[in-house]
């Protein structure tokens, strides 16, 4: 297992070898590297793809997350809602601009944010999990508490849901 990164990353660099634009290995060695804490080196490959596909949503995103890992929520932000722009329905998006909006105590937008991936991804979990963090934040559990009910009338079985929803009582 402790290879599959470095044999991945040569399969990547392999195939930009060959063709130099190619966006999706771009992404994924970015990806990687960005994972591997090569931060600089992510940087670089996902700017190359930004270049090549500037409207691109997961190029976007990636962008995103990489800049929402180096503390930057600035850039992250820009990134994120052009993806968003570009795939409205896009749930990781949403779901890290609430993210990363609650954890600049911006809770307005943050609510804003996760409520709009749980009504674009009714099955994307996390919305529910964080909007019921962000409530719990907010000091008002009946809302937590309604957010858990609704993600567990969608996934019955979801034992982080469950456990929450025991935690506010």
């Amino acid at each position: 297992m402790k290879n599959l990164p470095d044999e991945a990353a040569r399969n990547f660099q392999q195939s930009l070898r060959q063709r130099p634009t190619y966006t999706i290995a771009l992404l994924n060695l970015g990806n990687l590297y960005r994972r591997l804490g090569k931060l600089a080196d992510a940087e670089k490959l996902l700017n190359r793809a930004h270049e090549i596909e500037p409207d691109d949503p997961e190029v976007n995103y990636n962008l995103g997350m990489l800049y929402a890992r180096q503390d930057q929520p600035q850039r992250a932000q820009q990134y994120l809602e052009k993806a968003v722009s570009a795939r409205p329905d896009y749930p990781d998006a949403l779901n890290n601009l609430g993210v990363l909006f609650v954890r600049e105590q911006r809770y307005p937008e943050a609510e804003q944010r996760f409520k709009t991936c749980i009504q674009v991804a009714p099955n994307f979990d996390q919305a529910y999990m964080n909007l019921a963090r962000l409530y719990v934040i907010l000091n008002d559990k009946e809302k937590a508490r309604e957010v858990l009910l609704a993600l567990l009338r969608q996934q019955p079985q979801h034992k982080m849901a469950q456990q929450a929803l025991e935690m506010l009582h």
